[in-house]
């Protein structure tokens, strides 16, 4: 019996230290995403690699760690970070907008706090980075976007004006009509 015992204790032991080796967030290759309109995110650099590190709301806990030497995988609710693949590297986030009403039913205005020269492009994509509409409007410092056509969803819009951008989700709901 005492050997039972010993055995169950002895695998515990191995069992909890694993665990709390794969829980450890300091580890070198950990990659947490989230795409949603709840949550939030930080640029960090360590050690001269950059990790994007994100969290949802109302995500308590991941549903299972899995680990190498090499990498940390963590499932659970959160999902790939598609809004960074439609960010143009190239052109800086600095556009300053305002995006009203969002959530929005049928469309949405955006306000600009600079001077807009030149064309204002506005792309939207779907959550998982399919293009879903796209055009151009005058320069203008309000610009009125309608979205009649779309399903009622979550979706990342992507501005571009005086060689800037601004990235918003936005969420379309039903209209109570």
């Amino acid at each position: 019996m005492k050997q039972k015992l010993l055995f169950v204790i002895a695998l515990f032991l191995v069992f909890v230290s694993q665990l709390t080796q794969a829980q450890n967030s300091s580890r070198d290759y950990l990659v947490r995403a989230t795409l949603g309109s709840s949550g939030s995110s930080e640029n960090l650099t360590v050690n001269n690699k950059q990790y994007v590190v994100q969290q949802s709301i109302g995500q308590a806990s991941v549903t299972g760690t899995f680990y190498d030497d090499n990498y940390t995988l963590r499932q659970g609710f959160i999902q790939p970070n598609v809004s960074a693949q439609i960010i143009d590297v190239a052109i800086p986030l600095s556009l300053e907008a305002t995006v009203y009403p969002n959530p929005f039913v049928e469309s949405v205005s955006i306000s600009f706090t600079e001077q807009i020269i030149g064309e204002v492009e506005v792309v939207v994509f779907d959550l998982v980075g399919r293009q879903v509409f796209s055009k151009n409007y005058k320069a203008n410092q309000l610009v009125n976007v309608q979205f009649n056509a779309l399903p009622v969803t979550s979706y990342i819009f992507q501005v571009t004006a005086n060689n800037k951008q601004f990235i918003k989700i936005l969420l379309k709901k039903v209209s109570h009509n």
